[in-house]
């Protein structure tokens, strides 16, 4: 069952990061939605039209979804089908095409429709099963998916514009806590690793604040550690680069080489990380 004060503490992040997001894109040159080819994102083969367009589809299909929640239903859609990338990639891109100069007021009206959705529902609905494409969930699930896709999308976005960009604040502490989702879903066995590897994230904005992700062959765990403990490499950054990096945004060697990051240890084993977590 879920924790009321945690979906609500949730839906306060969703609306903020929402607000906060529409806010800067208000700042965007027009030409960003007119001619999107010319700004690429920090989110592979997505202009940053293509990761707002994204946004919006997403809020609409949870807004659908809890929709029919709320009456009983989390069966899939009538005539839902599943796509491959590449059509997913291309009917993005045909909605984005679409909207064209109206991304931005499409935007706003999404995150309107979902938020208002949100801040109406009663404690006793969190729990209700929800249609989603990868399986069915909880309500209060879905509300966790739109604050981590708004935290870091946003980022996908100003890093464009800021190469020092940080994730929003507000989503640090709900996303050091989602960490571990992220990282079940994205984990491929390392059928080759004898042993095991403990990779340790010090957090350089947070004093004495670490975590000890551990490899095997068949499994992972990522868990709270102390400074002094044994570890194969430590790994120094702040709490927006440790997100980043354990989500596939961040590269380790070139933040090493630019100092944005700092490693003690063996590079190729923390280098390893990415063949071992497959973003998705």
């Amino acid at each position: 069952m879920a924790d009321t004060a945690t979906v609500e503490q949730n839906i306060q992040t969703v609306r903020a990061l929402s607000n906060d997001l529409a806010g800067f894109l208000h700042t965007l040159p027009d030409d960003v939605w007119r001619d999107p080819d010319t700004y690429a994102s920090a989110c592979a083969e997505w202009k940053v039209a293509d990761v707002v367009t994204h946004l919006i589809t997403i809020a609409g299909m949870k807004t659908m979804s809890i929709q029919r929640a709320l009456r009983g239903d989390s069966s899939p859609p009538m005539g839902y089908q599943r796509k491959s990338a590449d059509e997913r990639l291309q009917e993005l891109v045909n909605l984005r095409e679409a909207y064209y100069e109206d991304i931005f007021y499409e935007f706003n009206a999404s995150c309107l429709r979902l938020n208002s959705l949100l801040v109406g529902l009663e404690p006793d609905q969190y729990d209700l099963p929800a249609w989603h494409p990868a399986r069915a969930m909880d309500v209060s699930r879905l509300i966790e998916l739109r604050a981590m896709e708004l935290a870091v999308h946003a980022w996908d976005i100003r890093y464009v514009f800021d190469r020092s960009a940080r994730i929003n604040p507000v989503a640090l502490p709900f996303l050091k806590g989602w960490l571990p989702n992220w990282l079940r879903a994205s984990f491929r066995k390392p059928g080759d690793l004898e042993g095991s590897v403990t990779l340790r994230f010090a957090l350089t904005d947070s004093d004495n604040e670490a975590y000890h992700l551990k490899v095997n062959s068949d499994s992972f765990s990522l868990e709270t550690a102390d400074l002094a403990s044994d570890a194969d490499v430590t790994v120094s950054l702040d709490s927006s680069a440790y997100i980043l990096f354990l989500m596939g945004r961040v590269n380790l060697r070139r933040s090493v080489r630019r100092r944005q990051i700092g490693l003690d240890g063996d590079m190729e084993a923390a280098a390893k990380f990415s063949e071992w977590f497959v973003g998705i």
